[in-house]
């Protein structure tokens, strides 16, 4: 049995194809998720009922860096992107924790992401803001 989402992080999940069959649901998948909810989200909106998304880009590339995004990140990058569309932010770096975003403001998605120590030292172009929310 594969489990996915344990605690609140979301991230890595490997693709179906990868992981092979999904196993069977158990009467104790069933009783867990009545005690404590659904712990992961679907692997192609890992922010389902967030007014943020991620890319087709943003998606491969947390999958393929095995970034980890938990619902407070989520959360955090809701608000980032609340605070840059209230300065008029369009094209914006997002700095949470131990990752690197780059968000499109007025489509709230994440376009890209990274982890913080691979952003250092590189060049971001395009963009015209940058928020370090910790």
């Amino acid at each position: 049995m594969s489990i996915q989402g344990v605690g609140n992080r979301l991230w890595p999940a490997a693709p179906a194809t990868e992981r092979g069959a999904a196993a069977p649901r158990t009467a104790f998948d069933a009783l867990l998720d009545q005690a404590v909810g659904p712990t992961s989200a679907p692997l192609d909106d890992p922010t389902e009922g967030s007014s943020v998304r991620f890319s087709k880009h943003a998606l491969a590339r947390l999958r393929s860096r095995g970034l980890d995004v938990s619902h407070a990140d989520v959360a955090d990058l809701e608000h980032a992107v609340d605070r840059l569309a209230q300065h008029g932010a369009r094209e914006s770096l997002v700095l949470l924790a131990d990752q690197a975003f780059v968000v499109g403001v007025p489509r709230r998605t994440v376009i890209t992401a990274m982890p913080r120590d691979e952003a250092i030292g590189s060049i971001f172009t395009n963009i015209d803001s940058t928020l370090v929310i910790r």
